[in-house]
């Protein structure tokens, strides 16, 4: 560890490790190496705050095993104490333990005592008033069993809410900390998942049968890591699933589910009051061929430097143009040795910078490189169209599809007669809607509704 120290106090003098200037959204780390840290993470808050970034997010488990004892607690408080010294802001992420067999199955069981458990660790760190309830509990490693998760996991966050709240009214409770990918095929054995826009969609209709009337969160957390690794920002994602790119889906989803309810929804309009927005993890793993201090196998395709600190800056600058981010967190900021965990730090094993680290310190200190992000509800299908066509029996038909998925209503008319066929779709698949016998030639009034939230429609017109 001294020699960890070292490293990090000449990367801090070759960063210039001065204070930067203050920045909406703060920008920082998830990185759990601050808490185990013989100097309470001083070294690392220090070569942190040289980049400009200026938040740490950290997880704190929860062992249903000991449901009252405070998990790695000498390191937390050591932590704890660092951050203050350095001036820097913690984030804790509460969470059951993966690694403890049926720990990811006991906050469901057992909420109760996990919140008991979250309120326990406020009361011990007053200092730290961001806490980020959950840990993707889309995804099978951090909570089972999977079918309707989003289900499960509302009446957890309500109590953490209230428990949190109750020992200091101050807290800003952070919902979900939700993947960015799910399959939605709940049986498979290795790879069950929920997607987002699907768990929230179970999150908020649980919410609303609770009849719950005060809020499951202030903010809502969420990754937004690459579907492969050596995807540009830019692809994203397909629904239901969202990237960094396909933050107004979330949104969008955010606002399906809640709207009308006592869960506040995303800010529109640019600015404005609402339930913000925290990135707490995202990452781009980069190549390390020849680098020094890294073990074991590689196992995803990497990007190189430059490509990472391109898209390093360019997520920068998009959470700088959207007021409705508040915060936006890199994992890690020093990369994992093992190479079966993340290379996608700003520096090295070694304490060495990446070219991504100077690119990130310029990033926040230039803000917003175009307009402010204006993001407003939806009230239509997303890509819905409708187009005249033959299905493949021969008989006229309306083609359907949409960018989401879709329940639909077709009323074919002619010569003042009517008929109606009604259906559902697909996301991205086209399907032909027969239209009856006799109304061949005729017109087709469309409407499409969304299928999380049936009071989005389109409607459109074609010929049969």
């Amino acid at each position: 560890m001294k020699r960890f120290l070292g490293i990090m106090a000449s990367a801090c003098a070759a960063l210039a490790c001065a204070g930067a200037a203050a920045a909406l959204p703060i920008v920082g780390a998830a990185e759990d190496r601050t808490k185990y840290a013989d100097d309470g993470g001083t070294a690392l808050f220090n070569a942190m705050k040289g980049l400009g970034l200026s938040s740490n997010r950290i997880s704190v488990y929860w062992n249903y095993q000991q449901p009252t004892t405070i998990q790695e607690e000498s390191f937390l408080s050591h932590v704890v104490d660092g951050s203050q010294r350095a001036g820097f802001q913690l984030v804790f992420a509460i969470y059951a333990d993966p690694r403890i067999p049926g720990g990811v199955t006991a906050v469901g069981q057992n909420p109760d005592a996990f919140c008991n458990y979250a309120a326990l660790i406020a009361a011990t760190y007053p200092s730290v008033t961001k806490i980020i309830v959950g840990n993707e509990p889309n995804q099978k490693r951090f909570w089972q069993p999977q079918p309707h998760s989003g289900t499960a996991f509302e009446p957890v966050q309500a109590k953490c809410y209230d428990a949190l709240k109750a020992v200091n009214p101050k807290i800003d409770v952070i919902g979900v900390g939700l993947s960015p990918r799910g399959n939605d095929q709940p049986t498979q054995v290795n790879n069950a998942s929920s997607s987002p826009v699907r768990f929230i969609y179970d999150l908020a209709t649980a919410y609303r049968l609770s009849g719950r009337t005060k809020p499951l969160f202030d903010e809502f957390a969420f990754h937004c890591y690459p579907n492969v690794n050596t995807d540009p920002v830019s692809k994203g994602y397909q629904w239901p699933n969202i990237g960094c790119v396909n933050l107004d889906r979330l949104k969008q989803a955010l606002w399906d589910g809640f709207n009308g309810t006592g869960q506040p929804t995303p800010p529109e309009g640019g600015f404005g009051s609402g339930s913000t927005l925290v990135i707490d993890e995202t990452g781009w793993q980069a190549n390390v061929t020849g680098k020094a201090g890294y073990s074991g196998a590689e196992n995803v395709p990497t990007i190189n430097d430059p490509t990472q600190a391109g898209y390093y800056a360019q997520l920068v600058g998009m959470a700088a143009c959207d007021p409705s981010i508040t915060a936006f967190h890199f994992l890690y900021f020093l990369d994992s040795a093992n190479l079966a965990d993340f290379q996608s730090g700003m520096m090295l094993v070694d304490g060495s910078p990446r070219t991504s680290s100077a690119a990130i310190k310029s990033a926040i200190g230039s803000g917003c490189p175009r307009g402010a992000t204006n993001w407003r509800h939806s009230t239509t299908v997303a890509g819905a169209k409708a187009k005249k066509g033959v299905s493949p029996s021969g008989r006229p038909a309306v083609v359907v599809n949409a960018t989401e998925d879709f329940s639909y209503s077709i009323i074919a008319t002619k010569k003042g007669k009517s008929a109606t066929v009604k259906g559902s779709g697909k996301a991205f698949s086209e399907l032909d809607a027969v239209i009856p016998p006799g109304f061949k030639g005729g017109t087709a009034k469309v409407t499409l509704k969304a299928w999380a939230n049936p009071g989005r429609t389109s409607t459109l017109t074609v010929a049969t």
